[in-house]
């Protein structure tokens, strides 16, 4: 069964959040989150530090365990980011923060143990910022999609002309079981669904919104799941991820499709095998991995 999300269903909740507080404002036990710096350095997210941290203050000012988009040139809270509750150093759960280019928009996705909780947008306006909920809108999709309530994992990329694409899979049986590469172990009467989706940055509108059942969990997540930058980049350990990747490709595309994937794939061997140096070999293997990556990302 498909299920197709028409724009005129959509709703997007926006909410204007002026600036909270002045520099001498800080609440105290908080800290900034890792990862969740601008890339002109100036803003970020802050969120409170967590027992274990040393920034932690049982007189903590948060207690409601608030986060907030701040100034961090200007050590100045712009507002509170509604529905995001994070705490550094918490067993279970992350908070992933993406940046535009520009600086001047970022997307916050917070995530329980194994899914999402919100996805929001937070664009800069004057002295604070503008938020848009996400998350609602996909999780929708998806239980509509799937036939019934789950968990989700969901994957952001800004793209050109003010773009922001959203891809999610979600699975309505036991989280735990949804080991990629466990697929014998799984619950036999789970339900799958994939979400795609493209949000304008500049009407606030979904573009295109679409979700589906599906059978392919596991490829579709190793084809969504880029590694971390930080993570083993022996060219070992590149050329294994460009494999997995390449045999996700085998699965979720049409035939035809993958065909043409072959035929690049095959060139683009050659090319490699020509190079001179180890470092040159890697260089082009993480080229290719992100380029095969996005052959999803435009469906």
């Amino acid at each position: 069964m498909r299920w197709v999300i028409t724009l005129a269903s959509v709703s997007v909740t926006l909410l204007l959040v002026s600036a909270a507080a002045t520099a001498g404002d800080w609440p105290k036990g908080y800290v900034v989150h890792e990862n969740s710096e601008s890339p002109d350095h100036k803003f970020g997210l802050v969120v409170p530090a967590g027992s274990e941290s040393e920034d932690a203050d049982e007189g903590s000012e948060a207690s409601d365990d608030a986060n907030y988009l701040a100034n961090l040139e200007t050590h100045a809270l712009l507002g509170k980011i509604a529905g995001a509750n994070h705490v550094e150093n918490q067993r279970h759960g992350n908070l992933n923060v993406i940046w535009s280019a520009d600086s001047k928009t970022c997307v916050v996705n917070q995530e329980a143990r194994f899914g999402f909780i919100t996805i929001s947008v937070l664009q800069l306006k004057g002295t604070g910022f503008q938020q848009t909920d996400l998350g609602r809108h996909i999780e929708k999709a998806l239980v509509a999609a799937a036939g019934d309530e789950g968990t989700g994992n969901a994957w952001l990329r800004f793209a050109p002309n003010n773009k922001l694409l959203v891809r999610a899979l979600y699975y309505t049986g036991n989280p735990k079981g949804m080991i990629v590469g466990d697929l014998d172990g799984r619950d036999k009467n789970r339900k799958i669904a994939r979400f795609a989706g493209t949000f304008d940055l500049i009407s606030k509108k979904w573009s295109a919104s679409e979700a589906h059942k599906t059978n392919h969990w596991d490829a579709l997540y190793v084809i969504y799941d880029e590694p971390n930058p930080s993570e083993d980049k022996t060219p070992e350990r590149l050329d294994e991820d460009m494999n997995e990747v390449y045999e996700s490709l085998r699965s979720v595309l049409p035939p035809g499709r993958f065909a043409k994937v072959h035929q690049e794939q095959v060139a683009w061997l050659k090319e490699r095998d020509a190079a001179k140096s180890v470092e040159e070999k890697s260089k082009l293997t993480e080229e290719r991995t992100r380029t095969l990556r996005a052959v999803v990302w435009s469906q």
